[in-house]
């Protein structure tokens, strides 16, 4: 029997005539909605709706109710002019089966589940639909006392291209405004740079996991107020052990090199570097390494021969062949040898996550620029570009052909060289997602609506990303950190502190505990290993408890709001584990298939797999929201 879908509430603000649902003839009567004195509320205008709501809906929401957006067609807002902040939170894994009864949550399996309007033939799935406490489970029933109704929400990407954007990046960042004649606005200024404004900093090193020098651990004790730890003696003990080097920063240029060099270069020296590495039975270590200078020229390129016995040349991605090797006798301490007389403490070193190659070398280093760091992934940050894409992108030329040759170590160098030099001349947004788009924090700094105080919570160094233009940054290592930070910004906080105009966070349990936050591998595929497996949820009992969790910190920054606070939930995505899986099975074939025969292949890509990978896609794609004004 066909279930009726829950009542919508039209305003009083909705057309004058009556409206109709989808697929039905006969025009139901409006209903009544108790007024309340210019109190604002978020309601719902269902004869407006007709596709699901992106996530830019929501940033357009924000934008409109605290600058210069404009005004949502997907929902009406009684009374905007009374709503005095905004709280958003990200809540990747939230899914909408733990609302609609996709996903058992009830140990008895009592529970049933919400009818959502798409289930109904005479509505659409994109509609939202009602949160009623009692069809829920348990652990998501605090949801519908703050909640009227979940959204299903999608997410930025691209179907045809087989593409998802960063959740993060499409809500934070917005395109630039197209009137110049804003009072106080200019648009990014593309500035030529100098060499050492592109350097990482210390936390990017860290959060790149970049084996950080000596000098650079006790600056970090320095930075978080602490004294040398044993973790951090241990760590240099093992290195010594293991013949890790690292360079003499008591060593400089001489005057005359620094006088000369330019002013793009301030007295640095600068090398770009790339490593080939084969697989032995310690793991990877390194078999080739080219060394080039600011002007282009080979100074150093190397094959090294494995301290250990060769499993794995790897030929079709390092160019590796055991005919190369067979005569070579360098090994790595020779290498670390000619570095450490080549490098010091103006020395410069520029790569494609470099960080790897270090490893490789056994070799630390505290000056570093990252080609995959100063250029974007398409998605954003945390995402990384591949050097083939970016010079292909930026460079109008192609490296890394697919060829059993494998790769170049040196044109590979020189790619990084030249992208590096191109970054420097265009200015430090060229080639990043701030180049067409801006921070929504510095946009809602802007006159005539700013400046708004702003805020940002979120997990490692938020203001290094998104967040350098909020009024205030918080950095937090757990959930419970940032619903103590959004609770200050909600309130004002007695240690000066100030209330906040627009406050986003994100909380990460959840997504930990469901997996959702392991990303897919952009390394060397080995086509003998197993084939990537499906992650899946924790046991009941324990998903249950995630959940739980989550939600009750949900409910206190709802409960720290003040009245006319608009607060706005949302998870990003929705279950990204298929398709990353898919991905992996695809990446997976593609190689195998320049080396192996088809009937000797682990995995068969047919139409099949390539119309399950759409649809993995689509479910990834399928998030959800929670709006409402306290």
């Amino acid at each position: 029997m066909a279930v009726s879908p829950p009542p919508f509430r039209v305003p009083d603000e909705a057309d004058e005539g009556e409206w109709e649902l989808p697929g039905r003839n006969k025009k139901p009567k409006k209903e009544k909605v108790p007024k309340k004195k210019n109190y604002p509320e978020f309601a719902v205008s269902p004869q407006k709706l007709t596709r699901m709501v992106q996530l830019s809906d929501l940033q357009h929401l924000v934008l409109w109710l605290q600058a210069d957006g404009a005004g949502p067609q997907w929902m009406l807002v009684r009374h905007k002019h009374e709503i005095r902040r905004v709280v958003v939170l990200m809540v990747p894994g939230l899914t909408l089966g733990m609302f609609d009864g996709s996903l058992d949550l009830n140990p008895d399996k009592s529970f049933v589940g919400v009818i959502r309007p798409g289930e109904n033939e005479e509505t659409e799935d994109y509609f939202p639909f009602e949160l009623q406490k009692a069809k829920l489970p348990a652990c998501v029933q605090d949801m519908a006392e703050m909640f009227p109704r979940a959204w299903p929400v999608k997410a930025a990407g691209d179907d045809r291209n087989n593409k998802m954007h960063s959740p993060i990046a499409s809500f934070l960042t917005s395109p630039l405004p197209k009137k110049t004649d804003i009072v106080g606005f200019t648009p990014n200024a593309k500035k030529r740079l100098k060499v050492t404004q592109l350097l990482m900093t210390l936390g990017e090193l860290v959060e790149n996991e970049y084996p950080l020098h000596s000098s650079q651990l006790e600056q970090l004790r320095k930075e978080l107020g602490q004294e040398e730890t044993d973790e951090d003696r241990e760590l240099l003990a093992k290195r010594t052990a293991e013949g890790w080097v690292e360079t003499d920063l008591s060593k400089s240029n001489p005057d005359e090199l620094a006088n000369q060099a330019g002013s793009i270069l301030v007295g640095k020296t600068i090398y770009s570097i790339d490593c080939e590495m084969v697989t032995t039975a310690d793991g990877m270590e390194l078999a080739r390494i080219s060394v080039i200078d600011w002007d282009g020229n080979v100074v150093y390129d190397q094959l090294v021969k494995p301290d250990k016995p060769i499993t794995d040349y790897l030929t079709i991605y390092s160019g590796i062949t055991a005919e190369m090797l067979a005569p070579i006798s360098t090994t790595l301490n020779d290498v670390q040898a000619h570095l450490l007389a080549l490098f010091n403490n103006d020395s410069i070193l520029v790569g494609q996550s470099l960080n790897s190659d270090l490893a490789a070398m056994k070799f630390s280093h505290p000056h570093i620029i990252d080609t995959s760091v100063i250029y974007h992934h398409t998605r954003g940050p945390p995402y990384k570009a591949s050097l083939k894409w970016l010079t292909q992108r930026f460079l109008k030329r192609e490296i890394q052909k697919t060829s059993i040759a494998g790769h170049n170590s040196i044109e590979d160098a020189r790619a990084c060289l030249d992208l590096l030099k191109l970054k420097l001349d265009k200015g430090k947004s060229f080639g990043t997602s701030d180049e067409n788009r801006e921070s929504i924090f510095k946009r809602l700094s802007r006159p005539p609506h700013g400046p708004r105080r702003t805020a940002i919570a979120d997990y490692g160094d938020p203001q290094k990303l998104y967040g350098n233009h909020a009024t205030s940054t918080f950095a937090c290592t757990t959930d419970d950190e940032v619903v103590a930070a959004v609770r200050k910004c909600s309130a004002g906080d007695p240690s000066g502190i100030p209330q906040m105009d627009f406050t986003w966070a994100r909380l990460r349990a959840l997504e930990t505990a469901r997996g959702f936050n392991q990303a897919s591998s952009n390394g060397p595929i080995d086509i003998d290993s197993p084939l990537p497996e499906l992650a899946r949820d924790p046991p009941k009992e324990e998903l249950v408890a995630a959940i739980q969790a989550t939600v009750e910190r949900i409910r206190e920054v709802y409960e720290g709001l003040p009245k006319c606070t608009a607060f706005v939930v949302y998870s990003g995505t929705g279950d990204l584990r298929k398709w990353r899986q898919m991905n992996e099975l695809y990446r997976r074939y593609k190689e195998e298939f320049k080396v192996r025969k088809w009937d000797e292949m682990g995995v068969k890509w047919t139409d099949n797999e390539d119309r399950g990978l759409r649809k993995a896609l689509e479910a990834a794609r399928r998030g959800v929201g929670f709006m409402v004004v306290k």
